[in-house]
């Protein structure tokens, strides 16, 4: 199931060209890995404004309550010092600044980042302490005109005004640690969908590739494997590659390239143990065929003959009437073997006017009977026409006469020439008893 699932897209990859999924490749990877840079680049960038905003707002919010703390604790050392020359600070600036971080801070509460009831102790802090402040302001700067030491009231002012401000500066910077935890918390959310988006994405690309690998690999190691296989002699090796790109065109080329290859090979094989005037197999085919039928007669226990076949007064066709006329002679003869042998038999041109037919599952009679038949055809062939031999038959039969291809053609050739002899001097005597009836 996983490996269909797997071509249906290389399938579909194959119907565009290899520049067109190149091109659907690059844009797949690129338009994703673009808009997914842009997309961090601008949640990077809030981040860190996010960072900077929140650093400002702590700046901001906690230094001047920890200034004001500052100054009125130094006031609670020196009794405000009001015989010295020294400035009076600017407490009424540090209010207004704390008034600010305060209002900004409110402002902000429709974001939900900051617990309600953090917020609201922050702010009754504040407002606690600021009246005291504005008193010991007033104070300071009455005691600053006048020249006059700081009273026991004075004191107790400042404490209260200092206890205020310090348990306001604590609300206040929970309220902003809050803010911080919820915004790195957000950030970190942001920091796990980039991470894994981008992981996604690449998975994305990194399947497309091998895809795209795999519809340019797949049709490229079947076209090897073709080759090596045609490069082992194997013609009828073919590539089966679907699709309409350059990689199937070259599958189908190649294909037709095997094809008459393969045509041409045959054509050349069978040139090559295919007698070419007599149109049978010469000597190389039908020894090899020989060779063949005699493993398949031991291995299936059953007889094979073989008929040895010279032609007879072919050196004197030739001499008297022409090579053509021989050429003619033994295109004749071998029209008529192949008329009287069987379908699954062979015949072959053992060399100059010497044949040879092989008979598979045939027993000795039945050799002898088709030997007689087709001497008995040429005899009368030759009988009517003057430029066409008569013809001398040898039967032999495995495994009486042996085994081997060897010994078979050794025996049907001994018979042949037996008969051939035989021939010779009965043809002599009756030659001599014609003479001496003569007389």
């Amino acid at each position: 199931m996983a490996a269909v699932m797997g071509k249906k897209p290389e399938a579909l990859l194959r119907r565009l060209s290899v520049r067109q999924r190149m091109t659907a490749i690059i844009a797949l990877l690129l338009l994703p890995l673009a808009v997914l840079s842009a997309v961090s680049m601008v949640v990077l960038n809030e981040q860190e404004m996010a960072f900077r905003d929140s650093v400002e707002e702590s700046v901001h919010g906690l230094l001047p309550l920890g200034t004001l703390e500052y100054y009125l604790q130094q006031a609670l050392v020196d009794e405000l010092l009001a015989e010295s020359n020294d400035a009076v600070p600017d407490f009424a600036a540090l209010t207004q600044n704390i008034d600010n971080s305060f209002s900004s801070i409110q402002l902000g509460m429709d974001s939900k980042d900051v617990p309600e009831d953090v917020l609201h102790d922050a702010q009754n802090a504040w407002v606690q302490a600021r009246p005291s402040v504005r008193r010991l302001v007033e104070q300071v700067h009455a005691q600053h005109m006048s020249g006059a030491v700081a009273s026991l009231n004075t004191r107790a002012e400042l404490e209260r005004a200092i206890r205020d401000i310090s348990s306001a500066r604590a609300s206040l910077s929970g309220v902003l640690k809050a803010r911080y935890e919820n915004a790195a918390a957000q950030r970190k959310s942001q920091l796990h969908w980039l991470m894994w988006s981008w992981l996604i994405t690449l998975t994305a690309a990194g399947l497309l590739v091998v895809i795209f690998l795999r519809s340019l690999l797949r049709p490229l190691q079947a076209l090897t494997h073709a080759a090596r296989g045609i490069e082992e002699g194997q013609a009828s090796v073919r590539v089966n590659v679907e699709g309409r790109d350059e990689l199937a065109v070259l599958a189908e080329c190649f294909n037709r390239m095997a094809a008459n290859w393969e045509a041409t090979q045959t054509h050349l094989q069978a040139e090559a143990i295919k007698d070419p005037l007599t149109g049978v197999l010469n000597r190389r085919g039908i020894l090899s065929r020989l060779d063949a039928e005699l493993d398949l007669h031991r291995l299936r226990q059953q007889p094979l003959s073989v008929l040895a076949m010279d032609l007879d007064r072919f050196k004197f066709i030739n001499d008297h009437y022409g090579h053509s006329m021989g050429d003619r002679a033994l295109t004749w003869v071998a029209g008529i073997m192949r008329g009287v042998l069987r379908e699954n038999d062979h015949l072959g041109r053992h060399g100059g006017d010497e044949f040879i037919a092989v008979l598979p599952n045939t027993s000795h009679a039945s050799a002898l009977d088709i030997a007689g038949r087709i001497s008995e055809v040429v005899r009368e062939g030759a009988a009517r026409e003057a430029a066409y031999p008569e013809i001398t038959i040898g039967v032999a039969t495995a495994p009486a006469d042996g085994g081997q291809a060897a010994s078979l053609l050794e025996a049907a050739d001994a018979r042949l020439y037996a008969q051939k002899k035989h021939r010779r001097t009965t043809d002599a005597a009756e030659s001599a008893g014609g003479r001496d009836g003569g007389r």
